[in-house]
């Protein structure tokens, strides 16, 4: 991570940059971040993805995992209509 972007491979190993949108620091070692390539949905909203990740003691974000969990990705969703409405 490197002023709020971050640097994933895609499966063919080609480096894509993602702008880092909210980064959730949890109590229970879980910890999630919401980034986007800043394209567009047809309805015109921004597309926004959510990975679960573990700090290392450099505090650098490691072993980045796609949240599928429903229960994770309805606590991300809560979080983001929170503040949405605000």
């Amino acid at each position: 991570m490197k002023d709020n972007y971050l640097t994933l491979k895609d499966k063919k190993g080609n480096k894509k940059e993602y702008r880092i949108l909210l980064n959730i620091e949890c109590d229970n070692n879980i910890n999630y971040v919401i980034y986007t390539d800043d394209k567009k949905t047809k309805d015109g909203d921004i597309k926004a993805y959510a990975s679960s990740y573990v700090l290392s003691d450099k505090g650098n974000m490691t072993k980045l995992k796609q949240v599928e969990n429903k229960d994770e990705l309805d606590f991300i969703e809560k979080i983001l209509d929170s503040l949405e409405t605000k």
